[in-house]
């Protein structure tokens, strides 16, 4: 006996508590997995090779992949897919803090006030200083000295560098006697302002 579509009851016997119609949530509910309504969010397309996917579209693709996850059936795969993209993540941040670490490692900026120098380590090794004297809210740089075989590894502009912010931090006005300092402030022109005007 085959009953025809029309004749399907979606009246509900109304009883305490329990709703009158049959409506779409319900259908949802009850849904084969196969169906259209069970199917849920769409599945993204992941690359096979990460690495050319910026940090912040694999941090987009990890929520997509979570949701569709978050299914009662998630397609075949999609758990593969999201421990590739997790693992991505994962290793970047890892190379992220690595080489954070290694620059914080490698050198390392100081005021020495006892010897009127600021110094320059490198891998825990003093590689420069810059001599300075201070007198009345001014600090004179009167000489860059970096070691020999740091001489081409342009350590000079970061010793500068960090002698001219340390003293605007401090609020001192540097003058550079020094001919390093006075080829630094040539080359970056931002500096200028920092210095004095007689």
């Amino acid at each position: 006996m085959t009953v025809a579509p029309s004749s399907l009851v979606t009246e509900l016997p109304a009883g305490p508590g329990s709703p009158s119609t049959w409506s779409d949530q319900d259908e949802a509910a009850f849904a084969a997995p196969d169906s259209p309504a069970a199917l849920g969010p769409d599945v993204p397309d992941v690359p096979l090779d990460l690495s050319g996917v910026t940090t912040r579209e694999l941090r987009i693709l990890c929520n997509q992949l979570y949701r569709v996850l978050d299914t009662d059936y998630p397609p075949f795969g999609v758990q593969d897919d999201y421990e590739a993209v997790v693992q991505a993540l994962a290793d970047r941040e890892a190379r992220a803090a690595e080489r954070s670490e290694s620059v914080k490692l490698r050198e390392k900026f100081r005021d020495n006030p006892v010897g009127s120098r600021f110094e320059l380590f490198h891998d825990g090794t003093m590689v420069g200083y810059l001599k300075y004297d201070m007198r009345a809210g001014r600090i004179r740089f009167l000489e860059t000295v970096v070691g020999t075989e740091y001489r081409m590894s342009g350590l000079e502009p970061v010793l500068i560098r960090g002698a001219l912010l340390n003293a605007h931090r401090r609020r001192l006005a540097p003058v550079p006697y020094c001919r390093h300092a006075q080829a630094f402030l040539l080359d970056n022109p931002q500096f200028r302002a920092l210095i004095p005007s007689s």
